[in-house]
């Protein structure tokens, strides 16, 4: 999430966990996995995510926009339980667009690492042009360099293609539920595993809004998935088919 959103992540509510189970039916091949930016503190909510993902699946911790000023044990308790469940958790860092320097960011990669032995880090603020790529093609070879090695992006946006060949998976859409119904991605995106790319929605209403949302990020392509229920009601009973 960009901009204001990991300064107040820590706000959000319940919406944040489970939106869903992803559960595949047997005729429909797999679903996206879920992609939860857990901006919260160790507790309930990561209990309840931890324990409600059926398959695989990505956490993104954010201790304090960053891994913090020092290590914290509740974080590492959490994190421990989740890889012991098969859910990757990525370290936030954020790029300022490619004017961050990249000493800075990479201190915060080292800190993840150190601290909770994270999969991988998940570079926010990414910017989307030729213009930066040779900075985070040395982000993402530096993070792949030793042990926590997926790398996750976030322009929020369609990128440049560099972008989508040096990353794991990177977030092409990051917006409002009406504005996805519209939105229609590049035909080179289904060149890709669907993998290579997230979708983060937002601002949906309701369930069936949700399952929507769902189906289209599918048709689309994508590998991960985030759908932001606006009922908490629906975040803590809705079950995900597609």
């Amino acid at each position: 999430m960009t901009g204001t959103h990991r300064v107040h992540a820590a706000r959000l509510t319940a919406f944040a966990v489970i939106l869903l189970g992803l559960v595949p039916r047997a005729d429909a091949g797999l679903c996206p996995g879920i992609a939860i930016p857990a901006y919260f503190y160790p507790g309930p909510l990561w209990t309840t995510a931890i324990a409600s993902v059926p398959r695989t699946a990505i956490m993104i911790m954010n201790p304090d926009s960053g891994p913090g000023a020092g290590q914290n044990p509740d974080y590492t308790t959490a994190v421990s339980a989740a890889q012991t469940q098969g859910i990757k958790i990525l370290g936030y860092v954020h790029t300022s667009y490619g004017a961050r320097p990249a000493t800075d960011v990479l201190r915060e990669v080292d800190l993840y690492k150190s601290w909770y032995g994270v999969d991988g880090i998940f570079l926010d603020e990414t910017a989307d042009t030729t213009a930066n790529i040779s900075y985070y093609q040395a982000l993402a070879d530096y993070i792949r360099a030793g042990k926590g090695g997926y790398v996750m992006l976030n322009p929020g946006t369609i990128p440049s293609r560099e972008y989508i060949k040096l990353a794991d998976t990177t977030i092409v859409f990051e917006d409002t539920y009406a504005a996805f119904q519209a939105w229609i991605p590049p035909a080179w995106v289904y060149r890709y595993p669907a993998e290579k790319f997230t979708h983060l929605v937002h601002t949906a209403a309701s369930s069936t809004q949700m399952l929507d949302a769902a189906a289209l990020s599918k048709s689309r392509n994508a590998g991960l998935l985030y759908i932001h229920v606006s009922s908490e009601n629906f975040v803590k009973t809705a079950s995900l088919t597609c």
